[in-house]
């Protein structure tokens, strides 16, 4: 009976934790702004991909180009935006099929400045073109070269 409680009771906060730690990825609203968090690493001074951006149609050609803009700065380095072709992640099953070519988009690249090594972070603002609109905040470890 004690080990059925102990189950039924750890069962209970297992859940709780799933749900929470879920949550703590999720996409939120604002005013019709989706807003959405990062975690990545950089080695110190080299360029490394953060993240792209894309919209296709279920035929996979590009419904629109991103546009892509710096909200804030990092403070321990430099972001751009390279519009290049991207390999597509979709999970939907429509355009699944898009993720195994390349596809235009654009790119984010981060350069920690040489010899930073720590926390840094920066905010972009990605517009779809047809109404879609993200606020995406980085949060990035630059790890010693």
């Amino acid at each position: 009976m004690l080990r059925l409680r102990f189950l039924k009771e750890n069962h209970i906060s297992i859940s709780l934790i799933s749900v929470i730690l879920g949550l703590s990825g999720c996409v939120t609203s604002t005013d019709g702004i989706q807003k959405s968090q990062d975690q990545s690493r950089a080695l110190s001074g080299e360029r490394t991909k953060m993240g792209q951006s894309y919209n296709l149609n279920a035929d996979c050609t590009a419904a629109t180009i991103p546009k892509v803009r710096l909200v804030q700065a990092p403070a321990h380095g430099s972001v751009n935006f390279v519009s290049e072709g991207v390999y597509s992640n979709y999970k939907e099953s429509q355009r699944v099929k898009c993720n195994s070519r390349k596809s235009p988009g654009v790119s984010e690249y981060y350069t920690s400045q040489t010899g930073y090594f720590g926390k840094d972070m920066y905010k972009v603002r990605v517009s779809y073109g047809e109404g879609t609109v993200k606020d995406v905040t980085v949060n990035i470890n630059v790890i010693k070269n």
